[in-house]
């Protein structure tokens, strides 16, 4: 059996057994509860601690409202599929958007497992970008969106600072830092692929400059066989994620490290950096010592500063199970959570920058760096944010790993990427 063959079935195992737990737990969004005189409203999220940092205003304001958080970090799409299709999810869902799994805004929106929030007073003012990929394909808006995500360099600025290393502006300034981190006796850029969905962030920050900003339609050139992964620049972004590898631009044994053990490497100052969501920079300052310093940054692909580009997407979204019997009191919520102040403070909580701050300003640096790369139109959306096939992503991550164990080739990879999005 390849180790392919061996990632697909442990997924699946793990998968059944995963869902054959959520179907047989019980779920009270269709039944109003009650707790200590207080209705309760369900929310489902996966990774909600900047969702709980706000919800104490939201109960403040409606104290006959008890705010109950079902977070699953881990199994999110295994849990809360089962529950949309079997009518027992939470009240409010954390929705994914675009249309690359099963319970994200284009699929399980168009299923009818979302409520229509098009006729909302906040929905005139979800940007477009976000709308978008919160939208059903006949427009119905079914989130709302909560910060613009990217993806990009996270380094620890004390530690570059010491061995007087910069932050890499090009692609041949990438390797050189690698060479100049590996000499000092520290690691450039962690990777834990242990953790799967860790293997996209490299590919997606190289082919945001390399294919999705030289050619936006090329999910839709796709689509219409007019364009493959395997006959495009993904080539050229995996055989550099496997440059960067050679270079010893990584830790040992990426395939076996967590990415936990990542984020405590950059927190001492042995690893200098990571490619990752921009909302990491939050995550690993949280538990990181007092003066800790991270700079985020747009990852190049080439050595022409002007071609790179920033892959963004929306980030945390939500959404109301169409099916909750307490919709109305969800839509109270949703309100809150669209308000600019909330955006605002879930933002400097998430580490990313809000998607709907209205008139207040953002200070943090991540909000600085998306807007730079959106005033000079060099931005992308994440290309599973995209895809129609929900095996498409799935196929990357399991490739990424047998590249990594030297198992597949990078013509396997794309070809089974190809493969899996024309099952659409």
């Amino acid at each position: 059996m390849s180790s392919t063959t061996k990632c697909h079935t442990l997924r699946a195992v793990c998968a059944a057994l995963t869902m054959a737990a959520a179907l047989t737990s019980c779920s009270t969004a269709n039944t109003p509860s009650v707790g200590g005189g207080k209705q309760v409203l369900t929310v489902a999220t996966n990774g909600g601690s900047a969702l709980k940092a706000v919800l104490a205003g939201f109960e403040k304001q409606n104290p006959g409202i008890k705010v109950v958080v079902k977070d699953y970090p881990q199994n999110y799409r295994e849990i809360i599929g089962p529950q949309l299709a079997g009518g027992n999810a939470p009240d409010v869902i954390q929705v994914p958007p675009g249309g690359g799994n099963n319970v994200s805004a284009k699929l399980a929106g168009t299923r009818g497992y979302y409520t229509d929030l098009s006729d909302t007073a906040w929905a005139q003012r979800v940007p477009d970008s976000a709308r978008e990929q919160l939208s059903t394909d006949d427009g119905r808006l079914v989130a709302v969106p909560m910060t613009l995500s990217s993806i990009g360099g996270i380094y620890n600025q004390g530690a570059m600072d010491a061995l007087k290393l910069r932050v890499p502006q090009t692609w041949s300034e990438v390797l050189k830092l690698c060479k100049d981190a590996r000499s000092a006796g520290k690691t450039a850029y962690g990777l834990g692929l242990s953790d799967t969905w860790t293997t996209q962030m490299v590919p997606y920050a190289l082919t945001a400059s390399l294919v999705y900003g030289p050619e936006p339609d090329f999910v839709d050139h796709q689509l219409e066989g007019e364009a493959t992964f395997a006959d495009s620049a993904w080539s050229t972004a995996m055989d550099q994620y496997l440059q960067m590898d050679r270079a010893g631009c990584f830790n040992k044994s990426p395939n076996g490290t967590p990415y936990s053990q990542v984020q405590d490497a950059i927190r001492a100052g042995d690893t200098l950096a990571t490619v990752s969501v921009a909302a990491e920079t939050g995550n690993i300052a949280a538990t990181g010592p007092k003066d800790l310093n991270l700079t985020y940054a747009a990852f190049p692909a080439t050595d022409d500063p002007e071609q790179t580009y920033l892959p963004t997407s929306v980030g945390p979204a939500y959404g109301i199970n169409a099916k909750s019997s307490q919709r109305s009191t969800a839509q109270k919520l949703l309100s809150y959570l669209a308000s600019p102040k909330t955006q605002v403070e879930h933002a400097k909580q998430y580490g990313d920058a809000a998607a709907m701050t209205g008139d207040l300003p953002q200070v943090t640096q991540v909000a600085a760096v998306v807007q730079k790369f959106t005033d000079v139109n060099r931005t992308t959306t994440w290309p599973d944010r995209l895809w129609p096939s929900t095996t498409t992503q799935p196929a990357l991550f399991d490739g990424i790993q047998g590249l990594f164990s030297k198992q597949d080739s990078v013509p396997d990879v794309l070809t089974d990427m190809d493969d899996a999005f024309d099952q659409n």
